[in-house]
């Protein structure tokens, strides 16, 4: 690893926001080229989620485990079912909270365990080595807004989500 990864902690040192375009709103959260080969090829350590907007959280085993820089890279914060790469390991050792379900939203992630979060990171990897995902920022001249579209790198070419 090069001296500028080596500062970085948590997920930073193996994931990384590489923007396209002008206006940096599409880009890949993908694998850095420093990610060293037995972390690319961890098939339960990394996994996509989506999350609603309102929590930050995702919830294993009925505790909330809140996402943060040294545990999940997000995409956008401008929609309300949120994307996320996750480092199930940071994650772990993050403090857990109760969750109490009357505080639910409607993308409210919730997982009964860890192993099951690991056996979707497994089914992820599977498809397609270690997951990514790219966001494309779409805009609508008519109306001047701009809407997202989500290609994750375990999704096939005619999933509805990723067809052009």
């Amino acid at each position: 690893m090069n001296q500028q990864t080596n500062n970085l902690q948590g997920i930073q040192r193996y994931y990384q926001r590489t923007k396209q375009g002008e206006f940096g709103n599409t880009y890949y959260i993908e694998p850095r080229e420093t990610c060293p080969l037995y972390v690319l090829n961890s098939d339960d350590r990394f996994v996509v989620i989506t999350f609603d907007k309102d929590d930050n959280y995702i919830v294993v085993d009925n505790k909330r485990y809140y996402l943060n820089k040294y545990n999940s890279i997000k995409a956008t914060d401008k929609i309300s079912q949120r994307v996320a790469v996750v480092d199930i390991d940071e994650l772990q050792k993050g403090k857990p909270y109760d969750f109490n379900p009357n505080f639910s939203h409607r993308y409210t992630s919730s997982f009964k365990s860890f192993d099951e979060l690991k056996k979707l990171a497994m089914s992820q990897y599977e498809l397609n080595g270690i997951p990514y995902i790219k966001q494309v920022a779409v805009y609508n001249e008519e109306t001047a807004t701009c809407s997202y579209v989500y290609e994750p790198s375990f999704a096939n070419a005619t999933d509805p989500v990723t067809a052009a």
